[in-house]
C-alpha cells in the first residue's frame, strides 16, 4: 500500500468513527418529535437524508452494470424507520461483498495461501424416489452364508507375493477345542490371517524411508472425471495400470442396514494420474487379482482409518494388504487437534467435503454425481496428504512407529460370532463384539437398565432376533431395534399378539408380521420364570426345614431350660407381684402346609410357609436376659389403698401363645399378660407437657361443615382423554443410558489452544 493512500485513511478512518457514533446517538431520539416543534431543524434533517440517499445509490450504482438503478423514497419521504430498512438491507449486502474482496485479496497476496475448493454436494443423498432398492446379495454367484456352521475361511485361491506357502496359510488350527467341566479352555478352532508373515516380513518401500522431499500437488480436481469399473475388462486394464505405481490410495464404502453382515458396495482406487470408482458389488466374485497389487511390498497402500476396511476387505473380496500406510496413525502421532479425513482434506488438500453422504446408500444404481463425486474424493487428494505427513513423520522422528501401527492393522482378521476367540483379542472383529461372550445381551440390561428378573425374556428375544437377522439376511436393529427388544421384555403377563402390536414403540416389520409367535414366546418365558421362583423357594423351605430338626430343637431345649431355671430363681418376687397364674415350656411349633395345583406337571405340589427361623429363636432369648437383668434390681412395689368397695377381681385370659406374651416388644403391655412390672416414670420437659396438653384438648367441630365443600382446584373426572399418538414422545419406548463425558486430566484448554 502506498504512502498516499495510508495518508487518506489515516485522515478517513477518524471522521468515520465519529460520525457513526453521532448516527447512533441520533437514532436513540425521537426525531420526529423535534422535527414536529422545530421547522428549522426539519429541514435540515430532510436536506441530510436526501444527501445520504444519493451517496446510497451512487454505492449501489458503483456494484452493478446497470446506471439507471436508483432507490428513493418518493416524495422525500424520509420519515421513520421502516422507510430505511431496505437501503440498509442493500448496504448490507454491499459491505459484505467488500469484506470478500478484502480477503480474497489478502489470500492472493499471501504465498502459502489457498482458497478452499468445495465440493458440489448437490441434492438430497438418500433413495429419492422412495422405492425400496432390491436387495443385491440375491444376484451374488457365491450365496451369502451366515449359518456360522463353520469358522471363516480365507476366500483365496492361490497367495500372490508370499513368503509362506498358501497350504501352510489355511491350516486350520484347534480342530478340536479342549473342555474342562463342560467349559472350553481353548479358543475355537480358526484359520490364520493368511498374510499375517508377510505384512510382518516384508520390508517397505526404500523410497518411503527416504529423507523428506517436495509433496507431488494432485490432479486439478474440476477437469478430471474418475473412471467406473464394473466389468472384467475395465477391471483387468485398471490392475496393468496399478502395477506400474509406486503409491496408490485406496477407500470403500460399506453398508450394514439391509445385511447381517455387512456389504461393499464401492472401492475407490487412485495413484497419481488417475482415479477408479469399482461396482463391488457387480464384481464381487472377481476382485481377488487385486491381490497381485494389494499384497506387492514395493507399492505403498494409503488408506485413511483402516481399521474396518481391513476386515471388509477380507471378509467379501478375499483382499489382503501389505505395506500399508494409515494416515489415521499418522495423524495420531503427529498429535494433530483432530484426526478425520474431513479434516485433513480441508487442512492439507484445501478441499471441503460434505458429511451426508457419510451414511448415504451405497446400494443405489446408478450412483447420483453428488455421489459420485464424494466418493471420488476420498483418494483423489490422499496421495498428496500422504507426501505432507510423510515429510513431519520424518522431521519428528516418527515415522517408524507409524509404520508399525499400520502393520497391527493390517494385520487384523475377520471370524464369525460363534468361534470369536474366548479372550479378547484386539486383532479379531466378530459381528457381535461383547464383553460378555456367554451373555451377549448383557450390554443391552445394563445399557437400558433392565430389571435382572427379566433376563429370560430378554434372552429369548435376542436369540430369536439373531436367528431371523441371519435365515432373513438383515441386520439385527432392522429387524427389532433395541429400544423395542427392552419395551416387548417389560410386558407383563398375560402377552397376547394385540399387546405386541399396541406397545409405544415403533413395531417394525418383522415384529408386526410374528406378533403372535412373540407373545407366545414372551408368555412361555414368563411361566417358566415364575416357576423357576417357586422351585428356588421349595428348595429354600426344605433346607430351613431340615435344620430345623437338628439345631433348633436343642435350641428350644436350652431355651425351655433357662426360662425353667429363671423362673425358680426368681419364685419369690414373682409371688409378690401376684401376676404369675400359669407357666407353660415353650412347645415346639407345628409347621403348617399349603397344597398348590401346577398346571404344567399336573402334580400337587405341597409348599412349606411356617418358618420357626432363628431370628425368633434369638429374639426370645434376648427377651430371658432382659429379663433377668431386671429382675436382679430392687423394684419397689406400690401399696394399694384400701377403698370401701373392693375391686372386681380380673379375669384371667390366657394368650394363645406364652412366648408372644412374655417377648412382646410393644411400650404398652396388655395388663392380661403374665407378668407386669412398673414402668419407670421420667420427667418430661415442659415444652412435651405443652404439646401433650394440647393434644388432650377437644377439638372444635363448629367448622365442620366446610369439610364437605368440593374443591374447585381439581380437574373433572370426566376430562376428555387424549388419543394415542404412535408419533409422540411418549410412544418413544425407552432410552438408552447416557454416556459419561470424559474429561480431559493434566491438559488445560490452554494447553490445547497453543498446540492449534
Amino acid at each position: 500500500m502506498s504512502s498516499e493512500m495510508e495518508d487518506v485513511f489515516k485522515g478517513v478512518l477518524p471522521q468515520l468513527v465519529s460520525t457513526i457514533r453521532a448516527a447512533s446517538s441520533l437514532a436513540a431520539q425521537d426525531i420526529n418529535f423535534y422535527k414536529s416543534i422545530d421547522a428549522g431543524l426539519a429541514s435540515d434533517i430532510d436536506s441530510a437524508a436526501a444527501r445520504l440517499m444519493n451517496i446510497s445509490n451512487d454505492l449501489i450504482r458503483a456494484t452493478t452494470d446497470d446506471d439507471e438503478v436508483k432507490i428513493g423514497f418518493g416524495k422525500q419521504n424520509v420519515e421513520g424507520e421502516l422507510s430505511w430498512n431496505p437501503i440498509a438491507r442493500v448496504l448490507d449486502s454491499i459491505f459484505e461483498k467488500i469484506d470478500y474482496s478484502f480477503d480474497h485479496a489478502r489470500q492472493k497476496t499471501s504465498s502459502d495461501a489457498r482458497s478452499l475448493e468445495y465440493l458440489d454436494s448437490g441434492s438430497a443423498p438418500s433413495n429419492e424416489s422412495g422405492k425400496r432398492i432390491s436387495k443385491p446379495q440375491l444376484k451374488f454367484r457365491v450365496p451369502v452364508d451366515n449359518s456360522e456352521s463353520h469358522p471363516f475361511k480365507p476366500r483365496l485361491d492361490s497367495k500372490p507375493h508370499a513368503l509362506k506357502s498358501f497350504e501352510e496359510s489355511v491350516k486350520l488350527f484347534n480342530p478340536e477345542p479342549k473342555y474342562e467341566d463342560s467349559i472350553e479352555i481353548i479358543d475355537p478352532p480358526y484359520y490364520p490371517q493368511p498374510y499375517e508373515y508377510e505384512i510382518d516380513n516384508q520390508p517397505y518401500p526404500e523410497a518411503i524411508l527416504q529423507s523428506a522431499v517436495e509433496p507431488i500437488p494432485s490432479k486439478d480436481w474440476s477437469t478430471t472425471e474418475a473412471i467406473w469399473v464394473d466389468t472384467v475388462e475395465e477391471l483387468t486394464k485398471m490392475v496393468t495400470v496399478l502395477q506400474s505405481s509406486t503409491e496408490i490410495a485406496v477407500d470403500l464404502e460399506h453398508h450394514d442396514y439391509r445385511t447381517y453382515y455387512g456389504i461393499v458396495c464401492l472401492m475407490q482406487i487412485s495413484n497419481r494420474d488417475q482415479d477408479w470408482i469399482i461396482d463391488t458389488l457387480a464384481l464381487r466374485d472377481d476382485l481377488t487379482v487385486l491381490n497381485t497389487v494389494f499384497t506387492d511390498p514395493s507399492i505403498v497402500k494409503v488408506f485413511h482409518g483402516a481399521f474396518m476396511d481391513i476386515i471388509w476387505l477380507q471378509r467379501d473380496l478375499g483382499l489382503y494388504i501389505v505395506s500399508l500406510f494409515d494416515t489415521y496413525c499418522a495423524s495420531k502421532n503427529l498429535g494433530f487437534p483432530k484426526h478425520s479425513l474431513a479434516y485433513l482434506l480441508e487442512t492439507f488438500a484445501h478441499f471441503k467435503t460434505s458429511k451426508k453422504y457419510q451414511l448415504a446408500d451405497w446400494r443405489i444404481r446408478p450412483l447420483s454425481h453428488p455421489m459420485m463425486a464424494y466418493a471420488r474424493s476420498d483418494t483423489h487428494f490422499l496421495l498428496n496428504i500422504y507426501d505432507q505427513l510423510r515429510n513431519k513423520l520424518i522431521h519428528e522422528n516418527k515415522l517408524q512407529q507409524v509404520l508399525y501401527d499400520s502393520r497391527q492393522v493390517a494385520k487384523r482378521r475377520f471370524e464369525y460370532t460363534k468361534y470369536r476367540p474366548l479372550a479378547p483379542n484386539g486383532k479379531v472383529s466378530c459381528p457381535v463384539m461383547s464383553s460378555n461372550p456367554r451373555e451377549p445381551f448383557a450390554s443391552i440390561m445394563y445399557q437400558y437398565n433392565v430389571p435382572s428378573f427379566k433376563k429370560g425374556v430378554v434372552e429369548v428375544l435376542y436369540n430369536w432376533r439373531d436367528l431371523v437377522a441371519k435365515q432373513e439376511d438383515e441386520s439385527v436393529r432392522y429387524i427389532m431395534p433395541n429400544q423395542l427388544l427392552v419395551t416387548l421384555a417389560l410386558l407383563e403377563s398375560p402377552v397376547d399378539a394385540n399387546k405386541v402390536l399396541n406397545c409405544q414403540t415403533y413395531v417394525s416389520e418383522h415384529v408386526r408380521l410374528h406378533a403372535k409367535e412373540l407373545a407366545g414366546l414372551i408368555e412361555k418365558t414368563l411361566v417358566q420364570t415364575e416357576a423357576n421362583d417357586w422351585d428356588l423357594v421349595d428348595k429354600w423351605s426344605n433346607q430351613k426345614t431340615d435344620s430345623f430338626d437338628a439345631h433348633d430343637k436343642n435350641m428350644l431345649e436350652n431355651v425351655n431350660g433357662l426360662f425353667n431355671a429363671l423362673v425358680e430363681s426368681n419364685q419369690d418376687l414373682f409371688n409378690s407381684t401376684g401376676l404369675v397364674h400359669e407357666i407353660e415350656t415353650v412347645e415346639e411349633p407345628k409347621i403348617r402346609y399349603t397344597v398348590e395345583y401346577d398346571v404344567n406337571n399336573n402334580t400337587v405340589v405341597k409348599h412349606n410357609f411356617e418358618d420357626v427361623c432363628q431370628e425368633r429363636l434369638e429374639r426370645a432369648w434376648n427377651g430371658l436376659i432382659a429379663m433377668d437383668a431386671q429382675s436382679n434390681v430392687e423394684v419397689p412395689i406400690e401399696e394399694v389403698p384400701e377403698t370401701e368397695e373392693p375391686e372386681a377381681p380380673v379375669e384371667f385370659v390366657k394368650p394363645a401363645r406364652p412366648d408372644a406374651a412374655l417377648f412382646s416388644k410393644d411400650k404398652e403391655i396388655d395388663p392380661n399378660q403374665l407378668i407386669t412390672l412398673r414402668q419407670r416414670k421420667v420427667a418430661q420437659p415442659k415444652r412435651r407437657q405443652l404439646l401433650e396438653e394440647q393434644e388432650q384438648q377437644q377439638v372444635d367441630y363448629s367448622s365442620a361443615d366446610k369439610i364437605m365443600i368440593p374443591n374447585t382446584n381439581r380437574r373433572p373426572k370426566d376430562r376428555k382423554k387424549k388419543s394415542f399418538d404412535p408419533y409422540s414422545r411418549e410412544s418413544e419406548g425407552p432410552k438408552p443410558a447416557k454416556r459419561a463425558k470424559i474429561t480431559t486430566t493434566g491438559k488445560s484448554s490452554t494447553f490445547k489452544n497453543k498446540r492449534k
